[in-house]
């Protein structure tokens, strides 16, 4: 199990390799502050800082830790958010889905539905994942309804899982799907984009 640069597409949303060419369009996605609430990164407020949160993910793919891609709406063309494979474990045949945001205008919208059904059936029917993981922030709410909307069962609370820039403690909510529950899942979610 090992991901590579891939392009998905959807009804909504195509996934492609995230790159340099997204800086414009993820600027223009990336700011409004209610994105970043959560993701312990401060809201990317000029072309510099777009452009090292690209840079940075695309270093953490050079070193095989992150596989990242551009969230493109289908209708516009534009980018309108990010997402990743993230915590790759080859030997155990899991990753996470992590680092999604989108922008607001689109949250509620099916988008991001569809990025973690092309990513989980990417990583289950391609890559042979055994399992998929997803966490969030126990403050974000919203976040945990969606992915609980996915069909992921959640696990439990990391209590203190990480130290934020703040110098607060994030609690983290970790979800997950594995391959015996992948079939169920995947024709719920197929079906609710027919």
């Amino acid at each position: 199990m090992k991901p590579t640069p891939v392009t998905l597409t959807g009804r909504l949303i195509r996934l492609e390799p995230l790159g340099p060419g997204h800086a414009e369009d993820l600027l223009a996605a990336a700011a409004y502050d209610e994105i970043w609430t959560y993701l312990d990164e401060p809201t990317p407020r000029t072309r510099e800082a777009i452009g090292a949160f690209i840079s940075d993910a695309l270093q953490d793919q050079g070193r095989g830790q992150r596989l990242p891609f551009a969230v493109v709406d289908l209708h516009s063309g534009r980018a309108i958010g990010s997402t990743s494979y993230i915590d790759i474990r080859p030997n155990d045949r899991t990753l996470e889905i992590g680092w999604t945001w989108l922008t607001p205008s689109h949250w509620g919208t099916g988008a991001n539905t569809e990025a973690k059904f092309l990513l989980m059936r990417h990583a289950f029917e391609v890559l042979g994942a055994g399992r998929v993981a997803i966490k969030t922030d126990l403050r974000n709410v919203r976040s945990q309804r969606a992915i609980e909307r996915l069909g992921a069962h959640r696990e439990g609370v990391w209590r203190n899982h990480r130290i934020l820039s703040t110098g607060r403690y994030r609690d983290s909510v970790f979800y997950s799907v594995i391959d015996s529950e992948w079939p169920a899942i995947r024709d719920k979610l197929a079906a609710s984009f027919a």
